[in-house]
């Protein structure tokens, strides 16, 4: 008899957790697999009324949009053979939906919608006024909510990782949470971060953090102020996943104080500090190695070379500058959220503050370091009810859309690089305009969601079989909207990797592959698939050796009697498997097993 194992029902494995309590309604569902199911049928109920709906999925996971706050599901799945729905179910889970909570804006308006030509997907956002964050539907309607609570009393989004995390800040920290609010990161106490607060592909995080030092009071003072005074500048720093340093630049250090906007020193009137540098942004670019700072009080944009530290350049107004790297100004004042696009162009937001006439606008910006020119490609003003002095982002959509956040004014809109409005969303809160920082469009809220099945199992009771020692034919279903690398390890029973190996799956799809066993001469413990940017999202099949058991034994007595012989025939006419039944190996139970067991009897 060849390597037999058996498959056990790995409870991570199903999601949502069993009685989970969730902070969004798009629910990613998964379960175990159920041999030779073709398709599966999903039942979810609404415990409050009742009503139930049924979806038929050809794998054993799928995303299902409930857009019911305050609402409790049970669910489960059976499989579905010859278009038939069996009784192979899996047991009933239940969750729970949490109500929106009190703080949530009153009033949310979509003036425009043009779903031919905006991008699809869910809009995520923080509501900065009102202390959390949001993700909406292009109707606005709301799919997720970050809590506030005792443990993070604030949380402005910034971004929305590939691992399927959110990265924000608020009241002085750093964070990365997961979809239901809880911390996976957060920066240590000893840096008060403000404004921006990021994670790299590399896992790292960056932040802007405030720091003061008292020089000299610059002519533009107020005859009445001492000789020093307080000013504040920004360090902005790079902290890997444990919290530790591993890079800084202080702008004390690198940016001459002669460099300043008089403005500020004009309206310092001996109260706290001097606003010096007011930094917004920190962008690191991997293609160049490089980081991309946005000091809004001296209206530039600073490339800083990662490794030696150096200013490679500086973009912006001539007079806050002792060295002019580009002739053109550009006009931009009071900017934010700077980016580099993937054609190594910028694009931020212009406040245009102190100018006149005062609009903001979105730029995008080619930089030539070898001439030393830079050119405004494409820019979108906005009207002068939409100007807002703070705050404020532009994000490049894939359709090549660009998604406005503006500030102050309660308004995000999307428009064409034709700068027709396709989307426009308005929100107040108690007829005020919430403020917000950062907007982003993605698909939904789960870029890594996936599930796996193997093809050479059979059922028995509770368990799955692993009927073949030749090879193991692996299907790892992609739900989510993330491409990348899924490593796949085998393990045996002391926990040694056996084989392990990395492939590639495009979002929404299946990749189908064999990994050959033969060459394994151990009974394998269990196989592990997880994505390489999110190895705690592990999928587990847990495998245990089929051990000593008796062929034909069905009742477990340790004998063969009759009564063996009245189980199986039991097992047969129901349609099931019994291990203990395959006395030919053949992978199903008939005639056959019936006639063999008989002789084992009878020989006994």
């Amino acid at each position: 008899m060849g390597l037999m194992v058996f498959m056990g029902i790995t409870l991570g494995n199903i999601l949502p957790p069993e009685g989970s309590q969730l902070n969004y309604t798009q629910i990613f569902h998964r379960w175990n697999q159920f041999p030779g199911a073709e398709e599966y049928l999903l039942t979810i109920t609404n415990i409050n009324t009742g009503d139930s709906q049924e979806i038929m999925t050809a794998t054993n996971s799928i995303i299902v949009d409930l857009s019911e706050w305050g609402t409790s599901y049970q669910w489960s799945a059976c499989s579905i053979i010859n278009g038939v729905t069996t009784e192979n179910c899996s047991d009933v889970y239940q969750y729970s939906i949490n109500p929106l909570p009190s703080y949530f804006p009153d009033d949310i308006n979509i003036s425009v919608l043009n779903d031919e030509d905006m991008q699809n997907g869910i809009t995520i956002m923080d509501f900065e006024s009102l202390s959390f964050s949001a993700a909406l539907k292009a109707d606005g309607i709301p799919v997720w909510f970050a809590p506030v609570n005792e443990t993070m009393e604030k949380f402005v989004f910034t971004q929305f990782y590939e691992n399927g995390n959110m990265i924000g800040f608020g009241s002085g920290y750093g964070y990365e949470i997961n979809l239901n609010g809880e911390i996976v990161f957060q920066s240590p106490q000893t840096y008060g971060v403000h404004h921006h607060f990021n994670k790299t592909e590399d896992g790292t995080y960056f932040l802007i953090d405030a720091t003061i030092e008292y020089q000299y009071c610059p002519v533009e003072c107020h005859p009445s102020l001492p000789d020093e005074i307080p000013w504040q500048g920004d360090v902005f720093i790079e902290l890997d996943d444990e919290g530790n340093t591993l890079w800084e630049w202080n702008t004390f250090n690198q940016i001459s104080l002669s460099e300043y906007n008089p403005y500020y020193v004009q309206v310092y009137n001996g109260n706290n500090e001097m606003d010096w540098t007011h930094s917004n942004s920190v962008h690191f670019d991997p293609n160049t190695q490089s980081v991309f700072v946005s000091i809004r009080n001296l209206s530039r944009i600073t490339k800083i070379d990662y490794s030696s530290k150096e200013i490679i350049w500086n973009l912006g107004v001539h007079d806050y500058l002792t060295e002019i790297s580009f002739p053109e100004e550009l006009g931009f004042s009071q900017q934010h959220s700077v980016q580099v696009l993937e054609n190594g162009n910028l694009l931020f937001f212009d406040n245009h503050r102190y100018l006149n006439p005062e609009l903001s606008r979105c730029m995008e910006v080619s930089i030539n370091e070898e001439n030393q020119s830079a050119e405004i490609v494409w820019e979108h003003v906005l009207p002068a009810h939409l100007f807002t002095g703070s705050r404020g982002e532009c994000d490049r959509l894939e359709n090549g859309n660009t998604l406005i956040t503006v500030g102050r004014t309660g308004n995000t809109i999307e428009v064409t690089p034709d700068h027709e409005i396709v989307w426009h969303l308005m929100v107040n809160n108690s007829g005020f305009d919430v403020t917000m920082y950062r907007s982003e469009r993605i698909d939904n809220l789960h870029p890594v969601a996936f599930s796996a099945t193997i093809d050479e199992t059979v059922v028995s009771g509770d368990e799955l079989i692993l009927n073949n020692d030749e090879t193991i034919t692996l299907n790892i279903h992609n739900q989510g909207w993330h491409t990348g690398d899924f490593v796949y390890e085998i393990f045996d029973s002391e926990e040694a990797i056996l084989l392990e190996g990395v492939t590639q799956i495009i979002s929404y799809e299946t990749n189908t592959f064999q990994v050959d066993i033969s060459s394994l001469n151990t009974n394998i413990s269990e196989i592990r698939i997880y994505p390489q940017i999110a190895p705690e999202k592990v999928y587990i099949i847990e495998l245990v050796s089929d051990g000593e058991f008796l062929q034909g034994d069905l009742n477990e007595d340790n004998m063969l009697n009759i009564l063996d012989i009245v189980l199986l025939v039991n097992v047969i006419l129901d349609g099931g498997f019994s291990v203990p039944g395959d006395l030919n190996d053949d992978g199903v139970n008939n005639i056959l097993d019936i006639v063999i067991l008989a002789n084992l009897i009878l020989d006994a």
